[in-house]
């Protein structure tokens, strides 16, 4: 099979409604379907006992995000891996079906994504070509990238002790580190609900702090780039909630928006 989605959720069940909607919508149905839960409480197993589409899932305790893809990775058996977490789904009915062809030799296949914040959609265009630059600020979006299951049983699994950015770490590691091959493909594939932790703006200062210490242990090269890099984003950030920035803004100057 060429293709596993996987869901992982938590106490998330109307998000999940609006994930299992959008996979039993579908044009495409030949992919295996797993849902990974943190054994919720809220009903979202109801929901997931009476899903038939879903072909294998597990309700277990795990100890976090990266913990219960894992295990989605290990039950997985298509060439290719693709997480839609709960609250996130596939943007159109036949997304799955035209973005299949593409799923052949690139190591990681990656399109477009909107982020949806409740009040409004921003859709995300990916660059063609990834770069050092590139991953300092940002990361692949998981609901819109295809991993091969073989890079996780060549290079890894997600490390957890990285509670928030271990995506972003094995991106960094399989792309930068072994020359994993990517493609772009210039299609939005999915929605992305953030609410997730990682988009939680409380978490931004770990973030930073968690790759910061993660460049300095496996890219030491990088490090000082990526201090130079924190430290221009966090003048920014001062400049953006001085009073005069505000009153700027206030007064429309697309220059400082």
């Amino acid at each position: 099979m060429t293709l596993s989605i996987i869901t992982i959720n938590l106490n998330n069940k109307e998000g999940l409604k609006k994930t299992f909607q959008s996979i039993q919508s579908q044009t495409y149905q030949d992919f295996d379907y797993i849902v990974i839960d943190g054994k919720s409480t809220d009903g979202s197993l109801d929901l997931i006992q009476k899903n038939e589409r879903i072909n294998h899932w597990v309700a277990e305790k795990d100890t976090g995000v990266y913990d219960a893809m894992n295990k989605g990775i290990k039950i997985a058996s298509g060439e290719y891996i693709l997480f839609l977490n709960s609250g996130d789904f596939i943007y159109e009915a036949d997304s799955i079906e035209k973005v299949y062809n593409h799923l052949i030799n690139e190591d990681i296949i990656y399109g477009d994504l909107i982020f949806d914040d409740h009040k409004s959609q921003e859709v995300y265009n990916y660059p063609e070509q990834l770069n050092f630059s590139f991953l300092f600020k940002h990361s692949l979006p998981h609901p819109a990238t295809f991993i091969k299951r073989k890079l996780f049983k060549d290079h890894g699994f997600y490390e957890t002790k990285y509670k928030i950015i271990a995506d972003w770490v094995f991106f960094c590691k399989v792309i930068a580190k072994h020359n994993c091959s990517t493609k772009h493909v210039n299609q939005i594939i999915s929605v992305f609900d953030t609410d997730g932790m990682s988009s939680d703006p409380a978490n931004k200062l770990k973030i930073y702090q968690a790759r910061q210490e993660f460049l300095k242990q496996e890219f030491p090269l990088f490090y000082d780039d990526y201090l130079d890099n924190l430290k221009n984003l966090e003048s920014l950030n001062r400049i953006r909630s001085s009073k005069g920035f505000k009153f700027l803004k206030a007064l429309g100057s697309k220059k400082f928006q």
